[in-house]
């Protein structure tokens, strides 16, 4: 695994870059569970009275457990950086077809939840598409948005509240398959520091 520090807008993304050999048991998992992330999705939406769309899947509301997943996520957490303290909050799985896509939200829409998630992430489990992130900078004409394609084992982690979007790939008979995560990121305070004493 590696992960490095890159900064958009400006505000700081994380990559970590997983091997084939990390994510290859995680793609086979999915591929067994792949009926009943369509099930639980479908099952949700039609109990909703909501229209399920177009080639586009996820078990947000009701999630597919996935083993292989969490040794990933126990990974990350642990190799963060040994500044912060990583604690994961839920994770879900996205299935996307050729007309999948999902419209611009983001992560934290009640920041006061508790816990609250002040971070997000992409697990990319195809190299179909990308994702388009929003510059919360809104009046900033010269970089609107960003887009980082998808890649088999790279993760995005990023700010919960940055909009985002996944728009649909065209790709005849292929998938992007994602795990989406919240975490909760805080800054690891020693015992002699405080707020107001940092520099």
């Amino acid at each position: 695994m590696k992960m490095k520090a890159l900064e958009f807008f400006p505000v700081l993304f994380y990559g970590v870059n997983f091997s084939q050999d990390q994510v290859m048991p995680l793609c086979e998992e999915i591929q067994d569970k792949k009926e009943i992330i369509k099930k639980r999705y479908n099952d949700v939406t039609v109990t909703d009275g909501a229209s399920s769309q177009v080639d586009y899947w996820t078990d947000f509301l009701n999630t597919v457990e996935l083993l292989e997943y969490e040794k990933l996520i126990e990974e990350t957490s642990s190799q963060f950086l040994p500044e912060f303290r990583c604690e994961h909050l839920k994770y879900w799985t996205g299935i996307y077809e050729k007309r999948g896509y999902h419209g611009t939200h983001n992560h934290n829409p009640m920041l006061y939840d508790v816990p609250s998630c002040n971070m997000s992430s992409i697990l990319y489990l195809s190299d179909i598409g990308h994702t388009e992130f929003l510059n919360p900078r809104q009046s900033d004409e010269i970089y609107p948005s960003m887009f980082i394609p998808s890649e088999m084992g790279k993760m995005v982690i990023f700010p919960a509240h940055i909009l985002h979007r996944a728009l649909p790939h065209g790709k005849k008979d292929e998938e992007k398959i994602i795990v989406s995560s919240n975490w909760q990121i805080l800054y690891n305070l020693k015992e002699d520091e405080s707020i107001f004493n940092m520099r």
